[in-house]
């Protein structure tokens, strides 16, 4: 059995990739990522173990991902079948048009097809279908062209992707690395060991260049950038193979790379990349929030803080010398916040509002609040959308997850109060929110007492507003008339909201929330 350990984030993305080549070995139940064949694949926390014996088959389950991945001859022949459906006379010039485009630009079919001129949609229609025939006809050269074409951004001109090899390329990649991977007989330097797992003999004449990378590989013209002009890096062929699965692992979006980097278990590197690529499909216009909200979502509370405080994006351009490497910059004290509030922030995972425009935008809280944090830009304004919203009667969330909301504020205002001041508590508990809240339910249940509850959303939009513009005089004032008026004592609390702008807002929210309890049935 052959370990391979979790490296750089491009060996990384080997791993991923090589499982997901591999993925009739393994499956996703839960949260877990499990073995089918411990025989031939064991995953372990930092590593995974495999037996040679995995390589049998090797070559047509690679060709097979690739040539999905790349995706160009089932576009082609959907596009052929549109063509067909939608020719007459009045579209033969704009079809015409479009599909001497796309034989322009594909070699091999152009080659196949020849003349590709058309008078009139007859004629046009007799070519479309005998390139659609083609393609059918010979698919298996189309599979092993189109993949040679779509890895050389990845990898130049290693094995099977020379230019020099124009046919058999299946063949020439299985007899480079399926069969000798499978029965152990490349050829092992004698003297000098792998340098990227430090553990196998590297292979005969095998370097770690621009062949494994175009991103960290080292080639013979960069000798002024090694140590003693020394550009060998030798490999063994277990690592050599890894690296040329990264493209398996890598996630496409508007034609650059994304790689999602952790390092404490292969089953977190798996998931989260797994659920990345599943956001982007879902949300191309902001994946990356909407990945780490859902990714929050399904971590363990005991994994939330280390993982998140550990996790990276890499992006790349395949061509461009290094990539950019980002993150969420979640310092220590916003993973530990994360992780406190884990059931919390859970529970608004289904909580929503709508916009008021012309798409009817659904925002999601929980997307919202994390975001804003990631940002370090947590302010009330998410708070008065949901409110307007609540009031308007498009908002989908409890009064019960609305608190704590709120109480999620209080906690992390708490948190950045005590960095600046020196460990300092604000003044305001949880407990304080919560009894204005059940203020807000008194003065709701006396305007039902007195027959006056068409007179809740007015007094409702008056204290939004005041808590829109942070005008406490404002604020207070309508407190005060409303609790006379139904012969209530005016809360004791309000003193607090007077100290400071923070306490103002917090308690003014909760209020409000116990005020419109009565919109909890439309939610």
């Amino acid at each position: 059995m052959e370990k391979i350990y979790l490296g750089d984030w491009l060996y990384n993305a080997g791993i991923v990739g090589f499982l997901r080549i591999n993925n009739n070995l393994w499956d996703i139940k839960g949260e877990e990522l499990i073995s089918k064949d411990e025989n031939l694949l064991k995953i372990g926390d930092n590593y995974i173990e495999i037996d040679r014996k995995i390589f049998d088959g090797f070559t047509d389950r690679f060709f097979d991902y690739a040539f999905n991945l790349y995706g160009r001859y089932n576009a082609r022949l959907e596009e052929f079948q549109r063509f067909l459906e939608n020719l007459n006379n009045e579209t033969f010039e704009n079809i015409n048009k479009d599909f001497k485009n796309i034989i322009k630009n594909f070699t091999l079919l152009k080659n196949k097809l020849g003349d590709v001129k058309a008078e009139n949609s007859q004629e046009l229609k007799h070519l479309i279908e005998k390139a659609i025939r083609i393609l059918e006809q010979d698919k298996e050269e189309f599979v092993e062209s189109d993949v040679q074409i779509f890895l050389r951004d990845f990898y130049g001109q290693k094995s099977f992707l020379n230019k020099t090899i124009t046919q058999d390329r299946k063949k020439k990649f299985y007899e480079d690395f399926e069969e000798p991977l499978k029965t152990n007989n490349n050829q092992k330097d004698k003297k000098l060991t792998c340098v990227i797992c430090g553990e196998r003999p590297a292979k005969k004449d095998t370097n770690y260049d621009t062949g494994f990378s175009p991103v960290f590989g080292l080639n013979k013209d960069a000798v002024n950038f090694a140590w003693n002009f020394n550009t060998k890096l030798p490999s063994c062929d277990i690592c050599e193979i890894v690296y040329f699965c990264y493209f398996a692992g890598l996630t496409e979006l508007n034609g650059k790379y994304y790689f999602v980097n952790l390092d404490d278990s292969v089953e977190s590197l798996m998931l989260a990349n797994n659920l990345f690529k599943e956001e982007i499909e879902k949300s191309p216009e902001n994946p990356f929030i909407d990945f780490f909200t859902e990714y929050l979502l399904r971590i363990k509370k005991s994994q939330a803080k280390y993982t998140l405080s550990n996790i990276n994006f890499l992006e790349t351009e395949l061509k461009e010398t290094l990539p950019k490497v980002f993150s969420f910059n979640i310092d220590y004290n916003t993973a530990e916040f994360i992780e406190k509030n884990h059931k919390n922030l859970k529970s608004l995972s289904k909580s929503f509002f709508i916009l008021p425009d012309k798409n009817k935008t659904r925002v999601y809280i929980l997307t919202e609040f994390l975001n804003l944090i990631l940002k370090k830009d947590l302010n009330y304004g998410l708070l008065y959308k949901i409110f307007k919203s609540i009031m308007q009667d498009k908002a989908y969330v409890s009064n019960y997850n609305l608190q704590r909301l709120i109480i999620m504020y209080l906690l992390y205002k708490q948190n950045l109060y005590k960095q600046k001041v020196g460990g300092k508590e604000m003044g305001l508990e949880e407990k304080s929110l919560d009894d204005m809240y059940i203020k807000g339910k008194i003065l709701l249940e006396r305007l039902k007492e007195r027959d006056a509850e068409n007179k809740i959303q007015s007094i409702a939009y008056k204290l939004l507003n005041a808590l829109k513009i942070g005008d406490t005089n404002q604020f207070m004032d309508v407190m005060m008339r409303v609790h006379m008026a139904y012969d209530l004592e005016v809360p004791e609390l309000l003193i607090e909201a007077l100290k400071d702008k923070d306490n103002f807002y917090l308690l003014g929210y909760s209020f409000l929330n116990g005020l419109l309890k009565i919109q909890e049935e439309n939610q």
